[in-house]
């Protein structure tokens, strides 16, 4: 038997079985942006809740139970930073990670001191995101 005879299923996507079942919650104001995520994250195998601010993402994260969230710091109503302290507050063990188009080490610091488990410098890298996702979501 060689390899072309073996069906492949598995070795396509086995990532996804990882994701099937959990839910992410992103919260971003740009459409744009939240668009990109949810058909990546989708296609990973995760189910995707969306907020265009912190202060609807807080109410998403007390009507639904969630696996990870990917927060935007800049956003108006509420930025990321302040809804990063209210799930601290709030002892909210869901993980995060922050997005910016700031690359600089004190805004990331920022949100790693504030309960960040990770970071993602906009634009998002395909190959990037799928891998903090899979390691800290799945």
């Amino acid at each position: 038997m060689n390899l072309l005879q073996i069906s492949t299923p598995t070795f396509r996507k086995p990532h996804v079985n990882l994701a099937v079942g959990k839910r992410i919650l992103i919260v971003d104001d740009q459409e744009a942006v939240l668009l990109f995520l949810k058909d990546k994250l989708e296609r990973l195998g995760f189910t995707v809740s969306e907020a265009k601010n912190g202060k609807d993402g807080m109410l998403l994260l007390q009507e639904e139970a969630f696996q990870g969230m990917l927060l935007d710091l800049e956003m108006p109503i509420m930025d990321g930073l302040t809804m990063l302290s209210h799930l601290r507050e709030q002892s909210n063990a869901v993980p995060v990670i922050v997005m910016s188009a700031d690359p600089t080490r004190t805004t990331m610091i920022k949100a790693i001191e504030a309960g960040a488990k990770d970071y993602l410098t906009k634009p998002i890298s395909d190959v990037i995101l799928k891998y903090k996702c899979l390691r800290l979501f799945a």
